[in-house]
């Protein structure tokens, strides 16, 4: 009995979806250090002015290269049935809708469980296509509140072409191409070089890594700006 009351002490929920599972993720910590870093994520995140490195972002030791020099790159890791990626998915319109001119979303689709594969294809042959925008959130939807169910790039390819309108072969023959192929694998390069470990996780300009222990969105959102706001002044794109 003392051995299960010490176990629901010294354990909490982290909620996201990581490379080794994508179910919720469980870890066991002790207590009091996580009532202190909840704290200091608090207090830290009360103020745009006060977020910390270390703390609601980390740094690439490694900064990769965006290719970009006009605009602040936004990069989102996520995969299709990650159900954090989909609830996540609102506070990152929210985002899009106020962004300024010189940040652009890049979104990459991970592949870290086999059952993963299929809807990275999926996206990658969606954007080749242009056909982002009319399946992208569809598709989440499809998932976690239809509850449909996919297990092959041919069924998926079935349901792009009914959404989007697009001949089903057409679709196909982009996803088993070698242009697909090579997209897959940056996709899984650009994670790997990034240090993503879960989804979602957001990455500014290649260089750094948006805290995933921020519990509220809306703040994880606010620490996304100030880091757009912080790139932009370093690149010369805005004054103050």
């Amino acid at each position: 009995m003392r051995l299960f009351f010490l176990t629901l002490v010294f354990s909490i929920f982290l909620f996201s979806c990581d490379k080794n599972s994508h179910e919720t993720k469980i870890e066991s910590v002790q207590t009091e250090p996580v009532k202190l870093e909840e704290k200091a994520i608090k207090e830290s995140t009360a103020s745009q002015d006060e977020y910390k490195l270390g703390l609601d972002y980390f740094e690439l030791e490694t900064p990769y290269a965006t290719d970009n020099e006009a605009q602040v790159v936004v990069y989102e890791f996520f995969g299709y049935t990650c159900p954090h990626c989909f609830h996540f998915e609102p506070f990152l319109d929210k985002w899009m809708a106020g962004k300024p001119d010189y940040a652009v979303l890049k979104r990459v689709p991970l592949n870290f469980q086999p059952a993963w594969a299929i809807f990275q294809q999926a996206f990658l042959t969606a954007e080749t296509m242009g056909i982002v925008d009319q399946t992208h959130k569809q598709l989440f939807k499809a998932l976690h509140e239809e509850h449909k169910k996919f297990r092959t790039i041919d069924e998926l390819a079935t349901w792009y072409g009914s959404e989007a309108d697009i001949e089903k072969e057409t679709f196909l023959s982009t996803a088993e191409s070698f242009i697909l192929d090579s997209a897959q694998r940056k996709a899984d390069n650009m994670g790997f070089k990034m240090q993503i470990t879960g989804t979602p996780s957001l990455v500014v300009n290649g260089k750094y890594k948006v805290s995933n222990k921020i519990r509220d969105k809306d703040e994880t959102i606010k620490v996304l700006k100030y880091l757009v706001k912080k790139e932009a002044l370093s690149m010369g794109l805005v004054s103050k």
